[in-house]
């Protein structure tokens, strides 16, 4: 939940847990969480502001502020999570000294401080933000900090996607200070290589300068999703991650830092290995992952204190909705639409086209590392079983299960690729297989771009039950399932977080369980649909 400086933070814009008492297995930490509010610093609401509401939020009962991002972001940022300099506080946010400040003002009020950390990316559309970005740009693979970033240096110069889609674009291109400017943009200039004209000098950089459109189709660098501004970085690499998490593991081993949330670990090329050293580095935090999981999906048994509560938010909505009513909603839905498309086939064919379209590049990629098959034969395969994949990525023990599924499903709808999928199916079994450990970061952004940002706005059956970790094919959750479903968690996870609404959440929980309100008069719902149409 945002705040303006003037706004006064209300308890229905929570977020957090509403009992995370632990058990013998959860880290002291985690066992004193009680509930916690997220507060979306920014420079418009920094952490002296923030500082501000320690006594409200006291008052309201919350035992932890849980914020958003607090390392140097992109200037002007309103998010925080394209953090382009690890090595300090935003100051935008007010720097270290209202870090400070910030920790004192929690710990007068009773309160403890979780913060969000953003392991899988960095924010590089502004290069001469981001050191490393920039000493990467102007030295290429020799640069001290190539290691960082998930770069393709073998398909050449790293592409940028910044220019205008004209012929001409590169002739706007100016030398100013010792530096490459288009527009706004700014670039590094390598040693030696500044004589010339503009585009003279240009071609001779480590990186080009291309069409913003390219960026889905060719770029040489891992991106977070389809978004060519996040970078992905190697934070596999122990030294990338030394360098990336020092100053977030300073506070946390000064007692400043009681938990932290780890954005996206599904982007990361070895989730499981990356925790085991964060948890190693931080033993006593309360450790919690930003993991979507599917309907009936089990978190793998990593060393983290549970999930940030997608799998807690969809049974409880689904406990407000009438399975009774499902017949109703599906014919009233397929009488106002004309559309007959099941939930499975709808989200195949928007993966497939997420697949394909805005991760062509990283498709691209993949199939440059399967040469035993025709470059278009290994991308079909590889996009029909990310489309086919049932689950955001697959981790052991269950991961060969899900690729066993998926396999079978791409099979039945090209029965034309069976060679192509047998070839890449053995491939992935492999985890010592560079294409089996990139796959999954592929498999994972085809669904968070295929379900949650497509799919979940075309399929309008009963919009309350298309969330972020939802299953909008499950019509509601009967009450013993839901139990069932809670006791698994507390046996499992008693310290995990439950949570109703985030900032990445497409309603409000308020919102939701007005919707939910709909399945139990389909038919008063029916008429009104009908008269409105």
């Amino acid at each position: 939940m945002a705040h303006t400086p003037d706004d006064k933070p209300t308890p229905a814009a929570g977020h957090g847990t509403d009992d995370s008492t632990g058990t013998d297995d959860s880290t002291g930490t985690a066992a004193r969480v009680g509930a916690t509010y997220r507060v979306q610093v920014r420079p418009g609401f920094d952490l002296d502001a923030t500082a501000g509401l320690a006594g409200y939020l006291a008052d309201l009962g919350v035992t932890h502020l849980y914020s958003a991002p607090l390392l140097t972001a992109t200037p002007g940022s309103q998010h925080g999570y394209d953090v382009v300099d690890h090595r300090a506080v935003n100051p935008e946010l007010g720097g270290e000294a209202a870090r400070v400040r910030l920790v004192r003002a929690l710990r007068a009020a009773g309160l403890g401080l979780v913060v969000d950390i953003v392991p899988n990316h960095a924010g590089v559309t502004r290069p001469a933000a981001n050191p490393a970005w920039w000493d990467v740009l102007r030295h290429g693979r020799a640069s001290a900090c190539a290691k960082w970033f998930d770069i393709d240096w073998d398909r050449g110069r790293l592409l940028l996607p910044v220019l205008a889609d004209t012929p001409d674009a590169l002739d706007e291109l100016k030398i100013a200070d010792g530096e490459l400017r288009y527009h706004e943009h700014r670039f590094p200039i390598a040693d030696g290589t500044g004589d010339g004209s503009p585009r003279e000098v240009h071609d001779r950089q480590h990186y080009e300068l291309v069409s913003w459109r390219r960026g889905d189709r060719e770029l040489t660098y891992r991106r977070f999703f389809a978004v060519c501004d996040l970078a992905g970085l190697r934070v596999e690499d122990p030294e990338v991650f030394a360098a990336t998490h020092a100053e977030v593991l300073r506070w946390a081993a000064a007692g400043e830092v009681d938990g932290i949330r780890v954005d996206h670990p599904d982007g990361l090329r070895d989730p499981a290995g990356y925790l085991a050293r964060l948890r190693a580095a931080a033993p006593d935090v309360w450790l919690l992952v930003e993991k979507i999981l599917e309907y009936g999906e089990e978190l793998p048994d990593w060393p983290v204190d549970g999930t940030t509560g997608y799998d807690a938010l969809a049974p409880i909505c689904g406990l407000f909705v009438d399975g009774d009513a499902e017949a109703d909603f599906t014919a009233l839905d397929a009488r106002l639409t004309g559309r007959h498309t099941s939930w499975q086939d709808l989200t195949h064919d928007t993966k497939l086209a997420a697949a394909t379209r805005l991760l062509a590049a990283e498709l691209t990629r993949l199939a440059a590392l399967a040469p035993e098959l025709a470059p278009d034969e290994a991308r079909a395969a590889l996009a029909e079983l990310a489309a086919c994949f049932p689950v955001y990525r697959g981790y052991p023990p269950h991961g060969t299960r899900h690729l066993a599924a998926a396999r079978a499903e791409a099979g039945r709808r090209r029965p034309d690729l069976a060679p192509a999928l047998d070839a890449v199916t053995r491939r992935l079994r492999d985890p010592d297989d560079e294409l089996g450990q990139r796959f999954p970061q592929l498999s994972g952004a085809v669904m968070a771009k295929g379900v949650e940002d497509t799919a979940y706005y075309r399929w309008s059956r009963f919009v309350a039950l298309n969330e972020v970790g939802g299953s909008p094919a499950h019509f509601g959750t009967p009450p013993a399932e839901f139990h069932r479903n809670a006791h698994a968690r507390q046996v499992r996870w008693p310290a995990a977080m439950t949570t109703l609404s985030t900032h990445d959440t497409k309603r409000g929980e308020d919102v939701r369980a007005r919707l939910a309100v709909l399945s139990e008069l389909p038919q008063r719902w029916a008429r009104a649909g009908s008269a409105g149409g």
